[in-house]
């Protein structure tokens, strides 16, 4: 008897707690939900400026154009000028023994040097070492047929 006693008594204050209501909070303000979610209260003032014109006004400065140069095997020399805003311009000598024709890039537009008089970098190494190899090649053989050639 005493048990039932002590689990009518649980019962009734487990169920007598699950009943109970907890007092509800008042509802936050406009500025204290504008704080918590970092938005502008409308308080009728101006709004703030947006990040986006800060960027705007940190960018840096694009080039107004470019040109480029680039010295020929012959003696000749090619150029090119870019004349928009933002382009880019390179140039690389002509080096024959190296198989480099030389050339200009301005912004994409490729102007080349002459081909090497001995024109590829094979042909070059042959005729100037008279290298089987090179020889091969500058004739058109592939690098394996050219190899089972010269050994």
């Amino acid at each position: 008897m005493k048990k039932a006693v002590v689990l009518a008594c649980t019962l009734a204050f487990v169920s007598a707690l699950c009943m109970a209501q907890t007092p509800s909070v008042a509802p936050l303000s406009a500025q204290a939900l504008a704080m918590i979610l970092g938005q502008p209260a409308a308080t009728g003032s101006c709004p703030l400026p947006q990040g986006e014109a800060v960027f705007a006004a940190r960018r840096p400065a694009l080039p107004k154009s470019c040109s480029a140069t680039a010295n020929c095997w012959d003696g000749s020399t090619v150029s090119c000028t870019y004349g928009g805003a933002g382009g880019t311009c390179t140039a690389t000598d002509s080096n024959c023994d190296a198989g480099v024709r030389g050339n200009v890039n301005c912004n994409g537009t490729v102007t080349s040097c002459p081909q090497c008089a001995c024109g590829s970098a094979f042909c070059c190494q042959c005729d100037a070492t008279g290298d089987c190899f090179a020889c091969c090649r500058c004739d058109g053989g592939g690098a394996a047929h050219c190899a089972l050639v010269c050994g």
